[in-house]
């Protein structure tokens, strides 16, 4: 397991956490027990003065019967009672107290009751005057530390055991939550080492646990959108070269054939030269649309209230001079809506072109205004189902084999899609009955 694997990471984590809990919970035993059998001890001192007071007959301690009615060991009990009568200080001890008083004795900070004798035995000392008399008790903590003792070191393999079988289970769930992320990490190296890439590449999807699962899940989905768009960039590719082969071939076509006949034809010339001309405008047209799509990709736009009845009447008057179909205006008669002047002007003008391209001479394109969205509706070839939702990728053309009569680089509807997503705008494409079709602007 390696030191910065979130395995790792989740033991160390989790085996700090262990032992602090564990220490946490064993000093508390530890101060509570020791708390418990220190006020016993206590109360057992309280006791024995007690009955060390009713054992006191014709001004002298019977040692035997306060030891007899005591109902603890006495044998680790000091006495010492003392009174004054008639000028005269009586003193009386029981057994070993003499030597007992006769060591050095040190006081607790804390509590001054509890003496320190006897290379370090603790002691409980109390005393109590009645009727003159002095009675002084020191009681030994000696079963109270044995106990105590025992207890502690009980309590301390407990612990021990506990914390070993704790760190043991955590380090087991650590590595069983972590193998489905290194089972994803090695089919991952796997993939990449393989040198077998396809579009089709997916990592393996584990049943459990539902987070891995989830990202596994949204790799994947990653995965196939990248491959989607290699293959949109590798197709985008394919279709430009196509696209610039054309004209390209064209030309060197037409240089050649003036190189060869020119000086014996010079009327094939003009002719010629016109040709060449009309084709690098297209090429020129083709690039200048690539740029302008590319530059898109990182392009922010700045959205307003625009009275859109107002800029398309506008756009309708300058356009019709240039197509043959008639543009007509219906709809709301003022609209607002939010959106980026010029890419909306750039949209429609995109659209009126298409529509004018793939309509009859003779007939109406309709731009209709509603609340939230903008028709462009034309009475044309139509669009097939199939190619609905394909028509707006670049260089798609619905005329599969590509051909001339129908003049354009295949970028254009692209450009509104691209124009519409930067504005926030959802762009469809249905069917206008009888004939033709009806492109929509919806805003939000």
């Amino acid at each position: 397991m390696k030191n910065n694997s979130s395995a790792a990471q989740m033991t160390w984590t989790y085996t700090l956490i262990l032992a602090l809990v564990t220490v946490i919970m064993g000093l508390s035993l530890v101060i509570g027990v020791g708390y418990s059998l220190a006020a016993s001890t206590v109360d057992d001192a309280n006791g024995l003065m007690d009955s060390l007071q009713r054992s006191f007959i014709d001004d002298r301690p019977d040692w035997e019967q306060w030891r007899r009615n005591s109902n603890i060991n006495t044998k680790d009990t000091h006495v010492r009672v003392s009174f004054t009568e008639q000028g005269k200080k009586h003193v009386y001890y029981s057994p070993g107290t003499n030597k007992f008083l006769a060591k050095k004795v040190k006081h607790l900070p804390f509590d001054q009751n509890i003496e320190i004798r006897n290379l370090w035995r603790p002691y409980y000392y109390t005393a109590q005057t009645t009727k003159g008399i002095r009675y002084e008790i020191w009681v030994s903590f000696h079963s109270v530390t044995h106990i105590f003792h025992l207890i502690f070191d009980i309590l301390l393999v407990v612990m021990l055991i506990s914390f070993l079988i704790g760190l043991w289970l955590v380090i087991t769930l650590a590595k069983k939550l972590n193998r489905p992320l290194q089972n994803l990490t090695s089919s991952t190296h796997q993939i990449n080492q393989s040198g077998q890439l396809s579009y089709d590449t997916q990592l393996p999807i584990p049943d459990k646990p539902q987070e891995v699962k989830d990202l596994t899940n949204e790799f994947n989905q990653l995965l196939r959108q990248l491959n989607q768009q290699a293959i949109r960039d590798r197709q985008f590719v394919s279709d430009a070269s196509h696209e610039l082969r054309t004209p390209i071939t064209a030309i060197r076509g037409h240089v050649q054939f003036i190189q060869r006949h020119g000086q014996d034809h010079p009327e094939i010339v003009e002719r010629s030269v016109g040709f060449i001309d009309s084709e690098s405008k297209r090429m020129q047209k083709l690039v200048e649309s690539l740029l302008r799509l590319s530059r898109m990709d990182n392009l922010k736009v700045k959205r307003e209230k625009v009275e859109v009845r107002q800029l398309t009447e506008m756009i309708l008057e300058t356009y019709q001079e240039s197509i043959p179909q008639k543009l007509v205006i219906i709809g709301a008669s003022k609209l607002y809506l939010v959106v980026n002047r010029d890419n909306l002007e750039q949209i429609l003008v995109a659209l009126l072109n298409n529509a004018s391209k793939y309509s009859d001479k003779s007939t109406t394109i309709t731009v209709n205004l509603t609340e939230h969205a903008i028709e462009v509706i034309d009475q044309g070839q139509g669009v097939p189902d199939e190619d609905k939702t394909e028509i707006f990728e670049r260089f798609y053309r619905v005329d599969k084999a590509r051909t001339q009569k129908i003049p354009g680089t295949g970028l254009g509807l692209a450009i509104v899609k691209k124009l519409a997503d930067l504005n926030q705008i959802k762009i469809q494409v249905v069917d206008n009955k009888p004939q033709g079709s009806k492109f929509i602007l919806i805003f939000k």
